[in-house]
């Protein structure tokens, strides 16, 4: 079983092999709960914004966009266009 040594800051670095099997890396999110006296660490999921917006009622994504940016907008323009009626 691979160990990992808590920092005198406070960090803990997970030993590569588990890093590798998680498939994690730098600046991922990892989500920390104490149970019954344990820590469980558990890879926080990375979502796109498409399919977050998917699950929104009333949101039909309509086309695909180049990118998350031109998404967020198109979505504040259509906003936009509800407050003016």
């Amino acid at each position: 079983m691979p160990i990992a040594r808590l920092s005198s800051k406070g960090q803990l670095v997970l030993p590569k092999a588990v890093r590798d099997a998680l498939g994690i890396g730098p600046g991922d999110e990892l989500w920390v709960e104490v149970e019954e006296g344990s820590i469980r660490i558990v890879p926080r999921k990375k979502r796109r914004l498409e399919d977050v917006l998917k699950r929104l009622p009333g949101h039909s994504p309509r086309k695909r966009f180049a990118s998350d940016e031109k998404l967020i907008e198109a979505e504040r323009e259509e906003a936009r266009k509800r407050w003016r009626r």
